[in-house]
């Protein structure tokens, strides 16, 4: 006779994972480093990706389905729920104030000019922004529970963020939120787990 008693089944407190994981855009097409690399900083930046550095409070992915209830006459309830479509955004605030961050943040379409210094002339570098928004590659490389890294990985990005920056005398430092929306099939994300290293 089966026990009354509730009895759950056990969990694996091991797969609890924290930590941060760093964003790397490229060129929309740009190939992902193998998966022995995929957790070497280095083999992102020589394979063409680019790391903007630190963030305030680290990076979200957010995954928003939109639905329609299908409804009967006779039952109050849906038979159905379809998904009409669905919306997978990466938004995280800059911390370090280059211009690449500026430009990536309001959009990345801009082009930044680089004037060295000479006689009577400063070095300077100056943003010119557009609203030419091009589409990018977004990778976000977090590490599991096994230690190796996992990757969600988005295709076709866009920057569609609304920057606010304040400047104030101690308050904190200058920040440049960002915010990345999909605009690629949903079916070309991947989230690739690595589980074991290579047998040899």
């Amino acid at each position: 006779m089966p026990s009354l008693l509730v009895t759950p089944p056990p969990v694996t407190p091991g797969n609890v994972v924290v930590g941060t994981a760093p964003v790397y855009t490229s060129p929309q097409g740009t190939a992902l480093p193998s998966d022995a690399n995929l957790g070497v900083g280095s083999a992102w930046i020589t394979g063409g990706w680019t790391f903007n550095g630190a963030t305030d409070g680290g990076a979200s992915l957010n995954w928003n389905p939109s639905t329609t209830d299908i409804t009967i006459e006779e039952q109050p309830t849906p038979v159905a729920v379809l998904v009409d479509k669905a919306d997978y955004t990466v938004s995280f605030s800059f911390a370090e104030e280059t211009l690449a961050n500026i430009n990536l943040a309001m959009g990345g379409g801009g082009s930044i000019a680089v004037t060295a210094p000479g006689a009577g002339q400063p070095g300077k570098s100056v943003l010119s922004l557009s609203t030419n928004f091009p589409v990018l590659n977004c990778a976000v490389v977090g590490k599991n529970a096994q230690g190796y890294p996992i990757v969600f990985f988005i295709p076709g990005i866009m920057s569609v963020g609304q920057v606010k920056t304040d400047f104030r005398r101690s308050a904190s430092q200058r920040l440049y939120p960002a915010e990345f929306s999909m605009v690629c099939a949903i079916s070309a994300v991947q989230i690739i787990n690595l589980t074991a290293p290579a047998t040899s």
